[in-house]
């Protein structure tokens, strides 16, 4: 099956997010493909295009395309949070995850609130592998935007600003 979600427009709110997947402490099963968000404006949102997957959970995510996006003044405008925990402490990293793989990033443009403005945290059990981007402009409000990712495998085509580098 094929999701396609085009031609939106959102704010103020949380984004465009594909989530909670592996959800709560039952460590459950979840499975979402071939996905294509495209043509989207978001305006003051928490989260721009967010994948969010559970600690502990089973399954993929794959196959998902962002792209012909623009956002304003978004907190963290491209967001993958393979660890997500709802908790006051920190939460342990669990030996399982929903994988998460070949997901696009394409004509992704606008401004970050925040000095992260495209970040990746991929779990050490099951990195988040095959992750593309692609004519990315995203700046942040009188400062320069960063990139980061752990655990994960970025390949980065045409302009990408700014441009990725992995945490150590």
């Amino acid at each position: 099956m094929f999701v396609r979600v085009t031609d939106i427009f959102c704010g103020p709110g949380h984004g465009k997010s594909i989530g909670s997947l592996g959800l709560g402490a039952n460590n459950s099963w979840a499975c979402v493909s071939d996905v294509l968000v495209e043509k989207a404006t978001l305006l003051g949102t928490t989260n721009g295009v967010r994948i969010k997957t559970w600690q502990g959970g089973y399954g993929y995510a794959e196959r998902i395309t962002f792209q012909d996006i623009s956002m304003h003044n978004v907190t963290n405008p491209v967001i993958i949070d393979q660890n997500y925990c709802n908790s006051d402490k920190p939460c342990h990293e669990q030996g399982s995850a929903i994988a998460v793989r070949n997901i696009h990033y394409k004509n992704i443009y606008g401004t970050s609130a925040s000095k992260v403005a495209i970040n990746f945290i991929c779990s050490e059990a099951i990195r988040c592998d095959g992750i593309q981007m692609q004519d990315i402009y995203l700046v942040g409000e009188g400062r320069y935007a960063t990139c980061s990712y752990r655990n994960a495998t970025v390949v980065q085509l045409g302009y990408n600003f700014p441009f990725c580098s992995a945490e150590m």
